[in-house]
């Protein structure tokens, strides 16, 4: 049995060309006719053609081939395309060739693409849609009630376009009662009668109607013709716009159902469906006045008074309408527009446009764009001062309108994302000032230098940014005082001059010269945003409103940001926000913030609750029993040995002996290990070790002595002041990033931590003396003890306790004089309620958190308002000597190389700038042996310095160095009575 003939060009043996010959031959419907024909003569078979058409379709057949064969070097790809998608060519190209695919197309893994494609532009084309269907309903309500009004007066005035025939009938029956009068006066008349005359009367005169009532008429049918138009049209659009979203029901596959939006769409805006959509309701605008028109003619021409007082309203309602068509091409906020406004933007600005600032293309001008609604985008984008406002007034009716505390934790969460700009530091400075009935105020001693940068060139200028405080400022513990008695000094203020004065100086100077806004009578929009921020952050304190965990520290940390931006950014007063030390606390252990600080993603969170927790520490320390423990610290070192002179200057002694005690005990060490290891890699034997400890009998005498003088110290006293000050903060200071606090143990501290004050580059900020010491020395007795022979442990273990001073430099770093700066700490706490020990907590967090930056531009704003909201009150602790002490030597280390535990870090400009500002106020007028000793030692280093670290050192020098006015007074070493 034969197999079934084949079909199609592939079972002639012939290609694709030839194929297309005897297409042309045969016609479409003869083609497969006759291919078993073909085949076989072209098989070499010996049938002749049967008929004409065939010997032709044959002859062109092998014309083809012929043609194909003569042009070999064409290539496969180079051919046109045939309908099917394949390149036209013979059929054992397309056997030998691999298949030419398509273009391509998306496979299932872009499903998760042309989804949210889907999402979008269902969101977006719903939103305009349900725009285009309320005006469409608008229009049909409006025109069918309109048609049906105007049809009822055109049922009227049409029969003042033709004869009417009543009036034809009166006509005629005038001329009969003529016609008969005449009749019934020959017959009654006595004379000779009168010959009637046969013509028929006059016929009706030829109607014309008034010119009157073809205008109104013409225009009331043009009217309803309009209307009904508007009508219709509105019905298409309803019907087009319906179709239009039945894309996303009809197909599930996400995409086809974006194709064919994106179809549909483009054809939509390529054949102006926006454009005719929006056109509808102008033919109605246009129906009505035509109406309006028609109507004043009408009533003119009935009665001219009724016409005349008919015509003004018409007049006014369009002159109204034609100012709503202009208004937005001159005043592009102006909310009145209608149909052909657009069009008249697009004509305006085709011919003669206006312009903006593209801030994308570095501020250059540009034609705003000739869609209207795309116009006013741009310009209310625009940079300007006009723009700020608009932010300004925008973020203020937000404050004002969310007025449920439900509504608070998502504003919270908003609210630091827009201070990540400098633009939206501004803004919120700019909501902060009390405006209107808040009759903003500013302050009469504002200093301009406030704003200004601190170079070499304005250094010798006496700079006071920073306002002194108000003389009747009272000594309140703790400025994070109640909500509640914020409140009431408020209202108190209405009452009486001296509250008002006390009120405002409750608001820290560096808000007053920043912000330039008081408190007033008026209501401040920032304080209602604080008070309910406060309120969030109260409600975090009691954990069981919470579902979970997560929840609560979500709340927390907007409330922690948020309050930080207001604080830092708008200059909002951290009284207002209430004691949230505890919460920072709570927050800060969740968070882990000293355990991950490096390898956390979200690092302005972890620079805002630094910032906040420092200022929040600044607030507390003024407590009476902080000062208490720090007066009593003093007095422990005082008491170590009684020698003449007050308790401080006694203290003062004291402590430089225990700061060379350290250095004798680091120095003893050294050089018992350098005896016993070196070079590296020794291992003496036990009588070699007994050898080398009695050649270094003196080292371990001193390491003994200095451990008897330890035994005699106390560290009580500054323990209770570390536990005071956790009491008060919370823990807080413990959880600040590079910050560090000795802690009292029970047992015996390892060598190795003891080291740490010489190998760490970060000191603790209160050291417990006499167990480092102790620590240090400890090995002396055990020495002793092999040289002797009364160890009790092999003297191989007792020198491996020395090993961990192979990881200590053989210089170490900045190990001198940490107890004389702990003890100027303990009087700034004293004396300065720990102005000076928060800024060195300040610096030291600083040099954690830019190391973990990658940037640091955003975060310049954050930390120089940090800073200032710190030093606020800086002029109430001025005379501080133990103040002074301490940012001397901060400056020092800054400036002088190895020098103390801020050396070896080089901080911005921006925020050591601050830093020499504070100093110079606060050395102003002040002269002291403090001083001189400072400018002595900066000039020494001087010497080994050159280049960016030298010109600071001759800024720090010019500030400290500046001539000074009258003092008021020398502070002396304050003494305790």
């Amino acid at each position: 049995m034969s197999p079934p003939p084949m079909t199609g060009p592939a079972s002639l043996g012939i290609d694709s060309e030839a194929h297309l010959a005897v297409s042309q031959a045969f016609g479409s419907a003869e083609i497969h006719g006759g291919k078993d024909r073909l085949s076989e003569r072209e098989d070499g078979s010996s049938q002749a053609p049967t008929s004409t058409t065939e010997t032709q379709a044959v002859s062109e057949v092998q014309q083809a081939r012929s043609r194909r064969q003569a042009r070999p070097d064409r290539l496969f790809s180079e051919n046109p395309p045939r309908g099917d998608g394949f390149p036209v060519g013979d059929t054992a190209s397309h056997q030998e060739a691999p298949e030419v695919r398509m273009i391509g197309d998306f496979d299932d893994s872009a499903n998760a693409l042309w989804t949210l494609y889907g999402k979008e532009a269902k969101s977006h084309d719903e939103s305009r849609i349900q725009t285009l269907k309320d005006d469409m309903d608008g229009v049909l309500i409006f025109a069918g009630l309109f048609s049906a009004t105007l049809t009822s007066f055109l049922i009227d005035t049409k029969q003042n376009l033709q004869a009417s025939p009543a009036d034809q009938t009166v006509y005629y029956l005038q001329q009969n009662v003529a016609m008969l009068n005449q009749i019934s006066r020959q017959l009654s008349s006595l004379a000779p009668q009168v010959v009637i005359p046969s013509d028929p009367p006059s016929p009706y005169p030829s109607f014309k109607p008034f010119s009157s009532a073809i205008r109104v008429n013409a225009f009331w049918f043009i009217a309803l013709v309009f209307s009904l138009s508007a009508a219709l049209l509105a019905i298409l659009v309803q019907q087009w716009v319906r179709g239009y979203m039945h894309v996303f029901q009809r197909y599930s596959h996400p995409l086809k159902s974006a194709r064919l939006r994106q179809y549909l769409h483009d054809g939509s805006h390529g054949w102006y469906m926006p454009v005719m959509a929006d056109a509808v309701p102008g033919l109605v605008h246009i129906s009505l006045f035509l109406f309006f028109v028609g109507l004043g003619d009408f009533v003119l021409d009935i009665n001219t008074a009724v016409g005349i007082n008919t015509l003004i309203p018409i007049t006014i309602c369009g002159l109204i309408y034609s100012f709503t068509m202009f208004a937005p091409v001159i005043y592009p906020q102006s909310p009145y527009q209608n149909t052909f406004s657009a069009l008249i933007w697009y004509l305006t600005q085709k011919i003669h446009g206006r312009r903006y600032k593209d801030r994308a293309s570095s501020g250059i001008l540009k034609p705003v764009s000739s869609n209207m609604a795309d116009g006013q985008m741009q310009l209310a984008m625009e940079e300007t001062e006009k723009r700020k406002g608009r932010d300004e007034r925008a973020i203020r009716w937000l404050v004002s309108n969310l007025t449920e505390d439900a509504e608070m934790e998502s504003f919270a969460m908003a609210i630091p994302g827009s201070f990540h700009t400098e633009w939206g530091i501004e803004v919120w400075k700019s909501v902060a000032e009390v405006k209107g009935d808040e009759h903003s105020n500013k302050d009469s001693d504002w200093d301009p230098l406030a704003t200004r940068p601190l170079t070499a060139m304005n250094l010798a200028v006496p700079v006071s940014y920073l306002d002194p405080p108000s003389s009747h400022l009272s000594t309140s513990r703790s400025l994070f005082g109640p909500i509640a008695r914020l409140a009431r000094m408020r209202t108190a203020k209405r009452f009486s001059t001296d509250v008002e004065t006390h009120q405002m100086a409750m608001y820290p100077s560096h808000i007053r010269s920043a912000s330039g806004f008081a408190p007033t009578n008026g209501k401040n929009i920032l304080y209602e945003l604080s008070s309910r921020v406060a309120r969030l952050l109260e409600t975090c304190d009691n954990h069981g409103l919470f579902a979970n965990e997560e929840s609560w520290r979500r709340r927390t940390r907007a409330g922690v940001e948020t309050a930080a931006s207001l604080v830092f950014y708008a200059n909002a007063e951290p009284g207002w926000f209430g004691d949230i030390c505890k919460l920072l606390s709570e927050i800060g252990d969740v968070e882990k913030i000293p355990e991950s600080t490096a390898a956390r993603s979200d690092q302005l969170f972890v620079m805002r609750w630094t910032c906040l927790s420092i200022l929040a520490i600044r607030r507390t320390l003024n407590d009476e029993w902080l000062t208490m423990h720090a007066t009593w610290a003093v007095m422990s070192f005082a008491l170590l040995q009684s020698e003449d002179g007050t308790v401080d200057e006694r203290a003062l002694r004291n402590v430089q002996k225990i700061d060379e005690s350290f250095g004798k005990a680091w120095k003893c060490l050294r050089e018992l290990y350098v005896a016993l290891f070196y070079p590296r890699g020794t291992n003496p034997t036990e009588d070699q070790v007994k050898e080398i400890l009695s050649n270094h009998r003196y080292q371990i005498a001193e390491l003994e002595r200095i451990k008897v003088e330890a035994d005699r110290m106390q560290d009580v006293n500054i323990s209770d002041l570390q536990h005071g000050m956790d009491r008060v903060t919370h823990k807080l200071t413990g959880q600040l990033p590079g910050v560090q606090f000795d802690v009292l143990r029970t047992e015996p501290v390892p060598l190795s931590q003891a080291l740490e004050l010489f190998s760490a580059s970060v000191k603790p900020q209160l050291i417990l003396p006499r167990q480092r010491l102790q620590s240090l020395c400890s090995i002396g007795p055990k020495l002793r003890d092999i040289i002797e022979g009364r160890s009790s442990e092999p003297y191989s273990t007792t020198i491996e306790g020395l090993k961990p001073l192979e990881k200590v430099p053989t210089r170490p770093k900045l190990a001198g004089h940490l107890m004389e700066r702990q003890l100027w700490r303990l009087h700034d706490l004293r004396h300065g309620s720990g102005l000076g020990f928060t800024v060195e907590v300040f610096f030291l967090a600083l040099r954690q958190l830019l190391s973990i930056s990658s940037s640091k531009e955003p975060y310049i704003a954050l930390f120089i308002g940090t800073f200032r909201a710190i030093i606020s009150d800086w002029e109430k602790y001025k005379y501080s000597f133990g103040t002074q002490q301490v940012l001397l030597n901060l400056v020092c280390d800054l400036a002088a190389q190895d020098r103390g535990i801020f050396s070896g870090y080089a901080y911005p400009s921006y925020i050591t700038d601050e830093l020499l500002v504070l100093l110079g106020n606060m050395l102003e007028g002040e002269k002291g042996s403090h001083i001189d000793k400072a400018v002595r030692e900066l000039r020494a280093a001087r010497l080994w310095l050159h280049g960016e670290r030298q010109k600071f050192l001759d800024k720090v020098l010019e500030v400290i160095t500046r001539p000074k006015p009258p003092a008021h007074g020398t502070p002396a070493l304050p003494s305790i009575s």
